[in-house]
């Protein structure tokens, strides 16, 4: 029987595979292919070839196994070729991407539509379901061919093999359990491969089933969303990391892991936070109050200029739509009274929104019902014009003083009498209110006194709470015409203040002055001590308590006054009445509260009065060495400050001598308390930067800290110590020379701390910081500013040659641990340059070590030690080679000279008698040069 029209169609398409389906891949990939195209073209030769025609109407469509095969051999061919090519080729990626869009094609083909007529869709039922078995076969043979290229040996292989299985993942529709098994297996194996592009592709393919998979892995108990937040955490790539964070679904589980990448060491990283996870969560309430405080804390401080601005963006365009773009329910959703970033919150938005900041405008109405989240917003958008500079909206905006005062008075009069959450909300405006006022023109008199009249009655308010006396201190500040009038009316509040603790009946055992205020503004003042009569025990422990608190709030507001105050106290002589009847009495207070905060008074009066510093000295030592810890932490400040503005040798005239500062300081670095050690590093830190304390004992000590097992956990310490160190030594070659002095000692002490470690002690291998130091010590790295400006002789080559010195002087000394630290150093030295004294004496002592002490560590130190005297001879060979070239041209040139000399001497000769003969004939004579004249003719060598 003759074939058919359709059975030789079919044969043609089978017969022509072997051109037809490398056609249509050469055509995709071109770059202007459009896939859609081809993968409908290759559709069509796949059922020409795969399905027995024609069948009859309302009879399933056969499959033809043996056209099927030879059709997805074919492709597998074609598909093999692009699977060897490396990375960031567009042809293969044009390929890949064009297989992924043929499966999702002949899926989206073989889906049934219900829209269909209830007649023909019984016809198109049996139709599909032919289809799509068509194109899942189709998928599960690319599938299982794919996923032995998973282990192959070759990178580019796996790679490609795990981008397809990525990008036809969402194609796939119901495959057997042993297949999706498989598939699972090979991925969570290429997540761990050695390439990251490779994990890169394994992880987009696995968060494509995150979702529809909780199966745990037996071999490490993960699911698949595990695996994922295990990469997201562990990875070195920061672009598996990045991979993940844009593929990961964000879940209550999630969430946290997410976040911890706003603090990525990759910026991008941190910005893709931003940009992607944070920016579509459906409402940001659903992190806790911590979370997002954290998250923006992060975001809008982050040192990244971009990823600053991509968390504004967050904020301005998205999580405002959460608030129906109302930014008053933003802020009342961001809880601003309980939030320590909210300021920069708002201070972003409108950064990143200028477009809303003419349009907020403050009415009356505005001002009489104002809320926590409005008094707020107010303080903040006045800020942000006042920082702008933009003058014309903030005079439209900012109220009158005495507007402005009535607003205060009236909120501070309602918190009188609100209950106590009523009074935490009235607090927080009050204040936002304050820091308004900090804005405000006092030009006007009226307002000026109204405003003058509410602070001095507010700051008298024996209930106010301790966040009011900094503002209104300050205010007080602002609205005084000068500084000495500003003290006068702090002295006279604090005298009101105490004159409040006095009771109305007494006896007053000691003499005293008419006025409280008058002995707080002389110089001379003395004590007074009151006793009542008839009091009851419980009575007197009130009273004390109460005269204790009345007490500490007159220094809470002397330190303040004293922070902003400027003027030296020989010009404000009334500070030496308060000084004398408040600060010290209080010093020498039993209440350790009183104590701390009478000293801390105390350095701030000494910083305006050199004098004073000077004679208290001696009281601050004590109170460092004697003192409980929180006075010792206020004393050291103190004495930091003392030296950094009056001078070491200011400070060291109260002291015995130098080394008794420097055991002063040991004392601090060796202190049981983190924070005595954490002030100590600090101050430490500044002086030495700045040049105004110099100690090779102290640095050596800074130096031990810093890698001490006991300090590697301690976040101000090592942060503080790893700015400070590169910044010495590169700053100058006088700060590099004493961290060369002291370099090898430090690194032997802590060889022997590595080796007395225990086992839950952890510290950096001494073969790490052997490498800092030579980094540290490496004349090289000094600014190039310093260099440029300084003299070539003032360069300090011979650094590294002096540390090779003291280290194989180490060597000889010492043995174990020590040596094999010391060789490992020495292969770090940059000796090239060094002096031919210095080389010398190193050649010297390999020599030495080499005959009596040779090295029988292992087979590494043995060859480091090695090429470190193989080095040592070259140079050595290179700068005597150097020396002989440099005595053979001086030879040359001298040799050079005397023949140039001989030479013009004898021309000379010859010019002289021909001269002679010529000037006979023609009677001319020759003027010879005057004495002086030869003298200043310059002379040629």
């Amino acid at each position: 029987m003759a074939p058919t029209s359709a059975e030789v169609r079919k044969q043609n398409a089978i017969n022509n595979l072997s051109t037809s389906v490398p056609q249509i891949f050469n055509d995709a990939q071109k770059p202007n292919a459009t896939q859609r195209k081809h993968a409908v073209a290759l559709r069509k030769i796949q059922e020409q070839c795969a399905l027995n025609s024609p069948a009859r109407k309302g009879h399933p469509h056969d499959i033809d196994p043996e056209g099927e095969g030879k059709f997805n051999a074919e492709v597998i061919r074609n598909i093999n070729k692009i699977l060897n090519v490396r990375k960031r080729e567009p042809h293969a990626d044009r390929i890949v991407r064009f297989i992924a869009t043929f499966m999702q094609y002949t899926q989206q083909l073989d889906t049934t539509e219900d829209s269909d007529e209830d007649d023909e869709q019984d016809e198109d039922d049996n139709e599909n379901e032919e289809n799509e078995y068509l194109s899942a076969r189709f998928v599960e043979h690319l599938l299982r061919h794919l996923l032995r290229g998973t282990q192959a040996k070759h990178k580019p292989v796996r790679l490609r093999c795990c981008q397809i299985i990525a990008l036809s993942i969402n194609s796939l529709g119901e495959i057997d359990e042993e297949l999706y098994q498989q598939l699972r297996s090979a991925l969570f194996g290429r997540i761990r491969d050695k390439e990251a592009s490779v994990r890169i592709q394994a992880a987009t393919a696995l968060s494509r089933l995150q979702s529809a998979d909780d199966e745990v892995d037996p071999k490490d108990g993960r699911n698949i969303a595990g695996k994922l937040l295990w990469l997201l955490q562990h990875d070195p790539s920061a672009e598996v990391r990045r991979v993940v964070l844009f593929n990961l679904d964000k879940t209550d589980e999630t969430i946290p892991y997410i976040l911890e990448r706003a603090r990525d060491i990759d910026g991008i990283n941190r910005r893709v936070v931003f940009l992607k996870p944070m920016a579509e969560i459906d409402d940001f309430r659903t992190l806790t109050l911590q979370q997002r405080n954290d998250l923006l804390k992060w975001g809008l401080n982050d040192r990244d200029r971009l990823v600053r601005r991509a968390a504004s963006r967050m904020l301005a365009n998205h999580w405002i739509r959460h608030a129906d773009n109302n930014l008053l329910e933003f802020l009342e959703r961001l809880d601003v009274v309980d939030s320590p970033i909210a300021d920069d919150v708002l201070t972003a938005f409108l950064n990143a929104r200028t477009d809303i900041v003419n349009s907020i405008k403050f009415e009356e109405q505005f001002w009489e019902n104002l809320s926590t989240e409005s008094a707020f917003m107010a303080k903040v958008f006045i800020k942000f014009l006042k920082s702008q500079k933009m003058e014309e909206k903030l005079d439209e905006i900012l109220p009158e003083v005495t507007r402005h005062a009535f607003s205060i008075q009236n909120c501070w009069d309602i918190r009188k009498s609100a209950d106590d959450d009523m009074q935490t909300d009235y607090d927080f405006i009050i204040v936002q209110l304050l820091e308004i006022a900090k804005c405000l023109d006092y030009a006007d008199e009226v307002g000026r006194r109204k405003m003058f009249v509410l602070l001095r009655e507010m700051l008298m308010d024996q209930h106010l709470h301790d966040e009011y006396v900094p503002i209104i201190v300050e205010l007080f500040k602002i609205i005084s015409p000068d500084e000495r009038d500003f003290t006068r009316v702090m002295i006279e509040i604090i005298s009101d203040i105490q004159e409040l603790s006095m009771p109305d009946t007494g006896h007053i055992e000691e003499a005293s002055t008419p006025s409280k205020r008058a002995r707080l503004g002389s110089d001379n003042g003395e004590h007074i001590r009151i006793k009542s009569e008839d009091e009851e025990p419980a009575d007197t422990e009130s009273r004390l308590l109460k005269g204790m608190l009345l007490h500490l709030k007159c220094l809470t507001i002397c330190r303040h006054m004293l922070e902003l105050s400027e003027e030296s106290l020989q010009n404000n002589s009334t500070l030496y009445g308060i000084l004398n009847e408040l600060i010290v009495p209080s010093v020498q207070s039993k209440e350790v509260v009183l104590r701390e905060e009478g000293l801390h008074c105390l350095g701030l009066a000494c910083a305006l009065d050199k004098n004073l510093g000077h004679h208290n000295i001696p009281l601050f030592v004590h109170c460092l060495k004697n003192g409980h810890e929180q006075l010792q932490q206020k004393a050291l400040m103190i004495i930091f400050d003392m030296i950094m503005i009056y001078g070491l040798p200011s400070f060291l005239e109260k002291l015995e001598s130098e080394e008794a500062l420097d055991q002063l300081f040991e004392y601090c670095l060796d202190h049981d308390s983190v924070e005595v050690q954490g002030i100590a590093v600090e101050g430490l830190s500044k002086l030495m930067l700045t040049r105004s304390f110099k100690s090779e004992a102290i640095l050596k000590l800074l130096v031990v800290l810093y890698f001490f097992p006991t300090t590697i956990d301690d976040n101000k310490i090592q942060q503080c110590l790893s700015y400070f160190f590169p910044a010495y030594c590169y700053s100058s070659h006088e700060n590099q020379h004493v961290m060369v002095k002291i370099a090898i000692k430090a690194l032997m002490e802590l060889c022997d701390t590595y080796a007395d470690l225990e086992k839950d002690e952890r510290m950096v291998n001494p073969a790490q910081i052997s490498d800092m130091l030579a980094d540290w010590t490496d004349p090289r790295r000094i600014a190039l500013s310093k260099i440029k400006l300084a003299d070539e002789n003032q360069v300090d080559h011979d650094a590294h040659a002096d540390v090779a010195i003291d280290a194989l002087e180490s060597i000889v000394k010492h043995g174990g641990l020590v040596r094999k630290t010391m060789v490992h150093l020495l292969g770090k030295l940059h000796l090239a340059d060094a002096s031919d004294e210095r080389l010398k004496a190193i050649h010297q002592l390999i020599e030495h070590i080499n005959k009596e002490k040779p090295l029988k560590e292992t087979a590494v130190v043995r060859n480091a030690w090695a090429r470190f005297c193989k080095s040592v001879e070259t140079i050595i060979s290179k700068s005597n080679n150097d020396n002989n070239d440099d005595d053979n041209n001086n030879d040359d040139d001298r040799a050079t000279t005397e023949s140039a000399a001989g030479e013009n001497i004898e021309e000379s000769c010859r010019q002289s008698t021909t001269s002679t003969d010529s000037g006979a004939a023609e009677s001319i004579e020759t003027p010879l040069p005057s004495s002086s004249s030869v003298d200043d003719e310059p002379v040629n060598k």
